[in-house]
């Protein structure tokens, strides 16, 4: 049976390993929260006593439980309400229920289950039936949960199927007639005076050539295998680099571009044209963010106590809608007209070749934050590594357009 000093333990009938999560427990008893407490902290689990029905509904929205014990009956929301209320957030994921009643129906069995928990148990509760029950649903919700990845994986696979299919498509029937219109457009060009206003509005049919066209590189990108040429860079190099391409776009949209770039920096493995085309989707994201104006910031650092390098771009723009956080590296997902929706998605592709993650943070109408971390190459630490301090102001370098 089950041995629960310490939850290392587990039911020697059963080879799966023990399951840890965090756990919800919803009494207005607080005896019986003391119960619960003891038990499964002693099994190992994360336990959170919640008095009343309301406030559970409000953790529960601010931060997801892994399962909850609800109690059947309590003085403000009762436990059936509760679970409909769960049930019916379509916001929220699925969670385990495990109802507990002191009285012992079998129509109350079934109302609960209909009602949507997931287990029922009586008061008084044997703690060896408790944690075997906590077990079985933690389980559910691990396999539920991977069930839900794997089609999610199979779902992105399919759609990126269909882009290796579209690029090579479209390379070979798009490309071809794009150049010779670029081609034909830049020979009339040639032809006309410099101060012709004609010359405006075939430089705007270029720019929207190079616009298709960088949206076909993505296409093919995202369909073949990405092939790096990986050498030492400086990430502060590449940042230089780059802001010379969108200088234009930022002073026709008055955008100040501040860069603090700490200094000394160790070395990344990277490459650097996919780097830097990182660094550009993420510019003009932010750009575009800005219609009215705004500051764009990008700060790099080095943290050697956990060997790794940042960069972080910082707008003040319309910033991302909370619900919309979650899927914004996903393939073909945009807000923006026109937009491909694969400009984030490449991002993420090529960070996670290189071993790097990126993280993103955002409050609509006060602007968004990209915060990239790469590991460093450990012989290529700075020369003067024991003079980088946390104040960037001293180290660092500072320039502003």
């Amino acid at each position: 049976m089950w041995a629960v000093p310490g939850g290392t333990q587990q039911n020697q009938e059963d080879d799966d390993p023990m399951e840890y999560g965090k756990i919800y427990c919803v009494d207005d008893d607080p005896d019986i929260l003391l119960l619960y407490h003891a038990i499964l902290t002693e099994a190992g689990h994360d336990v959170v006593k919640i008095t009343n029905g309301a406030k559970a509904l409000e953790t529960i929205e601010l931060r997801l439980p892994d399962l909850i014990i609800l109690d059947e009956k309590m003085n403000d929301i009762s436990g059936m309400e509760m679970c409909a209320r769960i049930r019916a957030n379509k916001a929220l994921p699925y969670i385990p229920i495990i109802m507990v009643t002191g009285v012992d129906s079998k129509e109350g069995k079934i109302k609960s289950l209909e009602g949507g928990t997931d287990d029922y148990m009586l008061k008084p509760f044997d703690h060896e039936e408790l944690l075997a029950k906590v077990q079985v649903m933690l389980r559910i919700k691990r396999l539920y949960s991977e069930l839900l990845q794997t089609r999610q994986d199979l779902v992105k696979a399919e759609k990126l199927a269909a882009v290796g299919q579209l690029a090579a498509a479209m390379a070979h029937e798009i490309r071809n007639p794009l150049s010779i219109i670029g081609a034909s457009v830049q020979f009339l060009q040639s032809k006309l005076e410099s101060n012709d206003e004609r010359r405006g509005i075939m430089d705007t049919i270029l720019r929207k050539i190079l616009e298709i066209d960088s949206t076909i590189r993505e296409l093919l990108m995202v369909a073949r295998p990405l092939n790096l040429k990986i050498e030492p860079l400086d990430l502060n190099d590449c940042i230089r680099d780059v802001d010379g391409f969108i200088k234009e776009k930022c002073l026709a949209q008055r955008v100040t571009h501040v860069q603090d770039l700490f200094s000394p920096m160790p070395k990344v493995s990277g490459d650097r044209e996919h780097l830097q085309r990182v660094l550009l989707n993420l510019y003009i994201n932010a750009i575009n963010s800005m219609p009215r104006g705004g500051e764009l910031t990008t700060r790099t650092y080095w943290d050697p106590e956990i060997g790794r390098v940042s960069v972080r771009i910082q707008d003040t723009g319309e910033g991302i809608r909370v619900e919309d956080l979650s899927h914004i590296f996903e393939p073909f997902f945009s807000k923006r007209a026109g937009g491909s929706g694969l400009g984030l998605f490449v991002v993420k592709m090529i960070i996670d070749e290189l071993r790097g993650t990126i993280e993103v943070k955002s409050e609509q109408e006060r602007g968004t934050v990209f915060t990239i971390y790469f590991p460093y190459t450990k012989n290529e630490k700075p020369l003067k590594a024991s003079n980088a301090v946390s104040d960037t102001d001293k180290t660092g370098e500072r320039s502003i357009h």
